[in-house]
């Protein structure tokens, strides 16, 4: 009997991996992950050859845990293909932005004209650290009584 070749989980060469073990609502789990970030972006190539995207929402040894943007359904364990991206999200930015309505990742979504991108900025930027601003001196008025009268500033 021939013995059949099998191909490997990954290769030195790309982040492609075939070792995902679990899914759970729009989770995948991946396992023997090497070099993987928290926030670092994937594609995930499904058996139909569609592609969906994703992020990393933890790494816990080898294992990654990647939420994906678009569902799970129809991700098979077998034979569903995840690569990873090395960068984190970014977005086109431009003035052209101003007053528009915008998708979860940041595409416009209100019929207007196409945006001529003029950065690619990381959407996660650095956090600002309460203790450097100013002080707030004046009362900020909302016009919500609720939360008027339980406002401290």
């Amino acid at each position: 009997m021939a013995e059949t070749a099998t191909a490997p989980a990954y290769t030195l060469l790309s982040t492609d991996y075939r070792t995902l073990s679990y899914v759970t609502g729009p989770l995948i789990f991946v396992n023997d992950v090497h070099d993987v970030a928290y926030n670092e972006m994937v594609s995930i190539l499904m058996p139909d050859e569609t592609r969906r995207s994703g992020q990393v929402l933890e790494v816990n040894g080898a294992t990654a845990v990647i939420q994906v943007f678009e569902g799970t359904q129809g991700v098979d364990i077998a034979k569903t293909e995840v690569r990873f991206l090395e960068e984190v999200a970014k977005i086109d930015v431009s003035a052209e932005l101003l007053g528009r309505v915008l998708n979860g990742v940041g595409k416009p979504i209100d019929g207007g004209a196409p945006v001529i991108p003029e950065a690619r900025l990381d959407i996660t930027g650095a956090p600002i650290n309460p203790y450097t601003r100013e002080q707030p001196a004046d009362f900020i008025e909302t016009g919500i009584s609720a939360i008027d009268g339980l406002n401290t500033l």
